[in-house]
């Protein structure tokens, strides 16, 4: 099964933005990010899963040096990089090939859900930033009665009228292991927005703030049915499996965290 990001289908709805509320999205976690925790322009900021560089092109707009790290390297985020000292890395993300505290800025879009280890991925993330460092991390979120967990530090962005369904704080649902991502559907890797946030704490991080940003997802699904490149039930989002933005029993959102490294 060839991953979803990886289909010109789903390239024809989403463009050159493989996640759910796309640089609109990444604009806004920006914004937080200097608002709360002071991430300056002209920082060196690393975007974790790179793609077609679309990031890297909006934090270089905003005055950051940029780094991107990707399994494959895509000729447009080369380009993106630009001339002026960005560079692309060919890695694992699993696997940072960085120094310790060597960035201002980490940028974690719709990525964890992939991996088979998140909790060891965020302490590399976490190692990796400097003293006060900042994580811009978004990711799918379980919504359903078996993982509707909710975060302790909630912000309804207000933007959760069309939501995945409800959201109840029943406490952190049971049977999400650690190594839940299969690489072939973020869907497949999601957790409760209060798992997330247990992940991102026993890393070593300090939640900033968090925002429900589930109408994203919504959209997103909505065009690819609209398109007409998926099933009524949103199955093309999966990749191929059988859950979808509200189907299969399995009911889905979107959250945005802002997180920082304790300063020296």
């Amino acid at each position: 099964m060839s991953a979803l990001w990886e289909s010109e289908s789903f390239r024809r709805v989403a463009g050159n933005v493989w996640r759910p509320g796309g640089t609109s999205l990444t604009v806004r976690g920006l914004e937080l990010c200097r608002k709360l925790c002071g991430l300056a322009p002209n920082g060196l900021v690393l975007d974790m899963g790179c793609g077609c560089g679309a990031t890297l092109g909006l934090l270089r707009q905003a005055g950051y040096r940029v780094m991107g790290l990707d399994r494959q390297v895509q000729p447009e985020a080369v380009s993106a990089a630009g001339e002026d000292g960005g560079q692309i890395i060919r890695a694992d993300v699993a696997r940072l090939p960085l120094a310790a505290g060597s960035v201002d800025g980490l940028v974690c879009e719709c990525v964890l859900s992939l991996l088979t280890d998140p909790p060891g991925v965020l302490r590399q993330c976490l190692r990796v930033l400097r003293p006060g460092g900042v994580l811009l991390f978004s990711d799918l979120t379980r919504r359903d009665a078996q993982g509707s967990a909710m975060p302790e530090h909630v912000r309804d962005s207000g933007q959760n009228s069309a939501t995945c369904g409800g959201m109840q704080p029943d406490g952190i649902a049971r049977g999400f292991s650690a190594a839940q991502g299969t690489g072939a559907s973020c869907m497949e890797g999601a957790r409760p927005a209060a798992l997330w946030e247990r992940y991102l704490r026993q890393a070593g991080f300090q939640i900033a703030t968090y925002e429900d940003h589930s109408r994203a997802l919504v959209e997103l699904a909505a065009r690819m049915v609209w398109y007409g490149e998926t099933g009524a039930g949103g199955q093309g989002l999966s990749g191929g499996c059988s859950c979808s933005a509200s189907g299969g029993g399995r009911k889905y959102g979107y959250g945005l965290w802002i997180a920082q490294k304790e300063r020296a």
